[in-house]
């Protein structure tokens, strides 16, 4: 992916423009949040699940809500995203900073 726009990004490198988010600028994202070894099938169904939600709702959902629907452990999200829901997959999901987030 070609260096990506500063102004579709902020603090952090989170996306200001959820519109912005391709499937590259996801990869670019993950390799920046150190996920090694590429996205897996299990990181796009927490991706997909976050920016669904985040579509319908406007907000990310809350990490009992992610492990419940996507059908996988607390654990397993913290291998998949070892930096955090937020931080990890939230910010690969393309979804904006949350406000009050550290």
């Amino acid at each position: 992916m070609e260096k990506h726009k500063q102004e579709n990004f902020h603090c952090e490198d989170f996306l200001s423009d959820f519109d912005f988010w391709t499937v590259d600028v996801a990869d670019k994202l993950a390799r920046d949040s150190d996920i090694s070894g590429g996205l897996t099938e299990s990181h796009w169904k927490v991706i997909m699940y976050v920016r669904d939600h985040f579509m319908k709702y406007e907000k990310g959902p809350a990490v009992v809500k992610v492990v419940k629907d996507c059908g996988i452990s607390f654990k397993e999200l913290c291998d998949l995203f070892p930096c955090g829901l937020v931080r990890g997959a939230y910010k690969v999901a393309g979804l904006p900073r949350p406000q009050g987030c550290i």
